[in-house]
């Protein structure tokens, strides 16, 4: 079979365990080349690094990387590639470079994500050179990786190496933040043979899905890729591994050494979004390297590729959630107006937080006297790794809000699901507008936050405007930490209007303007420009200032608007065709009832026929409320944020469509 002339009996396992079918691996046979096409060799060429696995002297495989300006690499013909410099501490790490060493490379060109492979065997040249023969040449696809722009800098300081004796702070810290890294691997036995050799290979994720246990071993998932399995083929064959792990900002890297192993199947496999499998390295010698990386790479794009993957905060938050939600203990109650009050909430079990992106919504459950409360409230602080904040405003006729501002104290406990929603910033170099009036400041102080984190990480500098309108100071919310915050930086503009200011209120004090916030005041306050509108607050004030924007010629991809109850701001939103009226079965409960035009949504209908199906945000954007269609068809009253799997439905915001819908309750 021609799988049988590139794979070695390694590699062959691990296709068998991984089920790969045998037509799959003859048509993956033929994607490994022993010679490079001519976009291969065009390409390599034009890289300003490339990364590289190689043997030491006592056998064991390292993953580095050698730089140098576009054409230090070079293909004098299709079975040769030239690299004019060597790899980062080859002496400390007594990388075998001499002729007849196996040697595995990677290139990137990661401002395009493109990548290509080469397996091969070092041949004679200058001193400095490295000439490899190629054994085996691979193209890749670009999953995974994330789009990066360099900044190669004429004068770096030389790289400075600390060998470790286990991962310290530092280390620790990088391997944390990491989103990429490459992974070095051998075959058990190194031969003449084109399939026995050193292989090179890059590995990405959400910054997280690297993760480093308290005694030291480092776990990764194996996501879904090309099935071929080089790596996983040589961890089953030697297990030897090397990984090169770079933070491309500040130029430094861990460098380790060690032994690796497959967790094909398990709990922990289930548990983790993506993964397919768990792969442990247990590290024998690790170095950090300050500069390591010549050069400065800024985060332009994130992989696609990467949405449905999780980290490990998310794989052990999910195996503490009892019937989809755990445990929140509130760890403080801050009063952040007359109206508004704040709580920070931290895991009641221990574990990590779950991870959320600045501007998203929790969804909460609380118990009272035998019943349940289920709402969902933003998140009013960019994620810290520590605890969640709810800022809430207590509404008169509230009954969540009334529990959660006069009956719970620091200390009392809450249930939560997983965090959700897509009002977030948008990935953009465009200044931003942040718009909000009374509560609606809760997401907009989270993304406000969530920008300068993002900042201080490296991120390019993005002018923000923060307007936000409110009564007057009795019920403004976070007045003193905006006003710190555009001290603190002057790319923030905050702008404060009240439209009912009282005697301790003074104009340009307190506040910025007195009145409603309409197009007239954007004109007033924005320079001509691009500008991407972030809209949060009561409907009428969202409504009044999306039309304006529309009406002044701001494309509606450059609004976005958060809802707290359910509606759209749409142009284009449904236009809904009911039925005068539709039977509405229940399965599950052996009940039916009448639906017409004024009955609400089939959640609300469910809710008056005396059920209490499951919920949360009420908005289409958690899931909650996902139930089975068992006949029927449904439509809904606004786009929902999130779509339910096969066969389901969202009740809080559908209707029937025609005159009669089963549901699974």
């Amino acid at each position: 079979m021609a799988d049988r002339n590139v794979f070695h009996s390694g590699e062959a396992a691990a296709q068998a365990r991984a089920d790969v079918p045998a037509d799959w691996m003859a048509q993956a046979a033929r994607m490994i080349r022993p010679a490079m096409p001519d976009q291969h060799r065009t390409f390599f060429e034009s890289l300003p690094l490339i990364f590289l696995g190689a043997l030491d002297g006592q056998g064991r495989v390292w993953a580095s990387a050698a730089f140098g300006e576009a054409g230090f690499i070079a293909s004098p013909d299709r079975r040769h590639l030239v690299v004019r410099a060597r790899p980062v501490l080859t002496e400390k790490l007594d990388l075998q470079l001499a002729p007849g060493a196996k040697i595995g490379a990677v290139g990137m060109e990661l401002h395009t994500r493109r990548r290509n492979r080469v397996n091969g065997t070092l041949g004679a040249g200058d001193e400095s050179d490295l000439t490899i023969s190629v054994d085996q040449s691979f193209g890749n696809c670009p999953q995974y990786i994330q789009a990066r722009e360099f900044d190669w800098a004429n004068a770096r300081p030389a790289a400075r190496a600390v060998r470790l004796e286990a991962l310290d702070t530092r280390a620790r810290a990088l391997i944390a933040r990491a989103d990429t890294f490459i992974i070095a691997s051998r075959a058990g036995q190194i031969s003449d043979d084109p399939r026995d050799g050193v292989d090179a290979s890059h590995r990405g994720g959400r910054p997280g899905f690297l993760d480093a246990a308290s005694d030291g071993t480092l776990s990764f998932p194996d996501f879904a890729g090309n099935r071929i399995f080089n790596t996983l083929g040589n961890i089953e064959s030697d297990g030897r591994v090397g990984l090169f792990v770079p933070d491309f900002e500040s130029g430094a890297a861990v460098f380790l050494t060690g032994r690796a192993r497959v967790d094909w199947s398990g709990p922990r496999v289930a548990a983790f979004p993506g993964a397919q499998r768990i792969i442990d390295v247990v590290p024998e010698e690790i170095w950090y390297v300050e500069d390591a990386i010549p050069g400065r790479g800024l985060l332009r794009d994130v992989s696609p590729a990467l949405a449905p993957t999780g980290i490990w905060a998310d794989a052990q938050a999910r195996s503490l959630k009892i019937d989809g939600h755990r445990p929140l203990a509130i760890a403080a109650k801050t009063r952040e107006s007359e109206t508004i009050t704040s709580f920070t909430l931290a895991p009641a079990d221990g574990g990590p937080v779950e991870p959320h992106v600045a501007g998203q919504f929790l969804p909460i459950r609380m118990r009272r006297d035998g019943d349940v409360i289920q709402r969902s409230y933003t998140i009013s602080q960019a994620p810290n790794g520590r605890d969640l904040r709810l800022s809430v405003k207590r509404e008169a006729m509230g009954e969540s809000s009334r529990h959660l501002h006069d009956v719970l104290g620091v200390g009392d406990r809450i249930e939560a699901a997983s965090p959700g929603g897509d009002f977030v910033l948008e990935d953009s170099d465009q200044p931003v507008v942040m718009l909000s009036a009374g509560v609606g400041i809760t997401p907009m102080i989270a993304m406000l936050e969530g920008q300068i984190a993002a900042m201080q990480a490296g991120a390019r500098p993005r002018d923000v405007w923060f307007v936000h309108a409110t009564q007057n100071s009795r019920n403004m919310a976070f007045r003193k930490d905006l006003e710190a915050l555009a001290e603190a930086h002057p790319w923030l503009r905050l702008h404060i209007a009240y439209s009912a200011p009282e005697g301790q209120d003074v104009l340009g004090r307190t506040h910025h303007a007195e009145g409603r916030i309409g197009i007239a005041t954007l004109r007033g306050l924005l320079p001509f420009g691009a500008y991407h509108f972030y809209l949060c607050g009561p409907e009428g004030f969202m409504r009044d200032l999306y039309t304006g924007l529309r009406e002044i010629g701001i494309d509606r991809s450059h609004i976005h608007y958060e809802f707290f109850g359910s509606g759209s701001l749409e142009e284009d939103a449904p236009r809904l065709d009911l039925p005068d009226r539709a039977e509405v079965s229940f399965d599950a409960a052996e009940q039916s009832a009448e639906w017409t035009p004024t009955s609400g949504t089939l959640l609300e209908l469910a809710e008056e026929a005396g059920l209490t199906p499951p919920h949360s945000c009420r908005q289409g954007n958690c899931g909650s409320c996902a139930t089975r269609l068992l006949a029927g068809e449904v439509q809904y009253t606004k786009k929902p944020g999130v779509t339910p799997r096969e066969g389901h439905v969202l009740t809080c915001c559908s209707v029937p469509a025609g005159d009669a819908v089963k549901l699974d309750l």
